[in-house]
């Protein structure tokens, strides 16, 4: 899509997934949407290309983040002995791996080819990087940072899978440190100014897309390059007055959707102007593209997903000859149940 064309995202649907709050959203390549429910131990799987509800996987404890390669799905949980990374068979939405690991876990990323699940990871003396190999099922861990106080907050990989990009916070601001996926090492670091929210790789691998937000600057958008490993671009957003919670790029890298408590903000990548603002009820807090960019899912604390399409508005125009058609709206079934996936 043309960066100078006008953007419409009009509502088209709702998916009521009716399990609380979801935490996490992540899509298929073909299309299936699969979301965390943390407060219903539960994980829901939604055929969103033929919008159709299919089930919820329950009986995992505290689903919180959620990394999709290939025909599985990576959710991490939370139990009083100890996290671990559980990993779901897309098409039978059954657990078929379940993988402890020490410390806290923040988040969860998987390689291209989904040889490797990286999870970040908070302990008393600091903040590491364990790294599953989801062929043996053995778990390496990198040091990120050895401060008391520093916490993950997410983790990214490189479209080449050759870095992993870990964002740490500490009392007042924030860290981006730069791992390399060969030598498994730090191999350089930024410094954000402010608690970095989240992080987005471009999908040609050049710059990195930083969200950050604090008392003393707002939300912030700092572009990293990705061959010196600086600063090359700082944004404020105005537009944002509360909490921002995620940071996604749309599919052709032209749109970066910036998720609040209160609606999700667009913003042209290569100008970085606002493009427009979309209102969501429930308190938005996650979003994903399909993969073919024609639609853009909104969950929710609600336990809903928003469905919108992505369309310019040149596209838009009927052409004179065209008879205008009515607005589909999507109706969907209720979620079917499976049985726990743990006992």
């Amino acid at each position: 899509m043309d960066v100078g064309t006008a953007l419409s995202f009009a509502k088209v649907g709702e998916i009521r997934v009716h399990r609380g709050p979801i935490s996490g959203i992540a899509v298929s390549p073909e299309g299936r949407l699969m979301v965390t429910n943390y407060g219903a131990d539960s994980v829901s799987s939604i055929d969103a290309g033929s919008a159709a509800a299919v089930r919820t996987l329950t009986g995992l404890d505290e689903p919180f983040a959620i990394a999709v390669a290939g025909r599985r799905a990576y959710v991490s949980t939370v139990t009083a002995a100890y996290d671990a990374i559980v990993a779901v068979d897309i098409d039978t939405n059954r657990v078929v791996g379940v993988h402890p690991v020490a410390c806290s876990v923040r988040d969860l990323a998987a390689s291209p080819t989904g040889e490797r699940v990286y999870a970040g990871r908070t302990a008393v003396g600091g903040a590491d990087l364990a790294v599953l190999d989801t062929g043996t099922g053995h778990i390496d861990a990198i040091g990120i940072a050895a401060t008391a106080g520093t916490s993950t907050e997410c983790v990214r990989v490189s479209p080449d899978g050759r870095r992993v990009y870990v964002a740490t916070n500490g009392a007042s601001s924030g860290k981006l440190a730069v791992v390399d996926t060969h030598e498994k090492r730090v191999v350089d670091t930024v410094e954000i100014g402010s608690p970095i929210r989240d992080v987005a790789p471009s999908w040609d691998g050049s710059k990195v897309y930083v969200a950050s937000c604090g008392p003393d600057f707002g939300a912030v958008v700092d572009v990293v390059d990705t061959r010196t490993n600086m600063v090359a671009a700082t944004s404020k957003v105005a537009e944002i007055n509360g909490l921002l919670v995620q940071l996604a790029l749309s599919r052709d890298g032209a749109r970066a959707y910036l998720v609040d408590d209160e609606r999700v903000t667009v913003l042209n990548t290569h100008t970085h102007d606002i493009v427009t603002s979309i209102a969501v009820a429930g308190a938005p807090s996650c979003a994903v593209e399909s993969p073919d960019g024609s639609h853009l899912y909104v969950a929710d604390y609600a336990g809903k997903v928003t469905v919108f399409t992505v369309a310019s508005t040149a596209a838009a125009l009927l052409m004179a000859d065209d008879e205008p058609t009515a607005p589909h709206e999507w109706v969907l079934p209720e979620l079917l149940q499976l049985e726990p996936a743990m006992t």
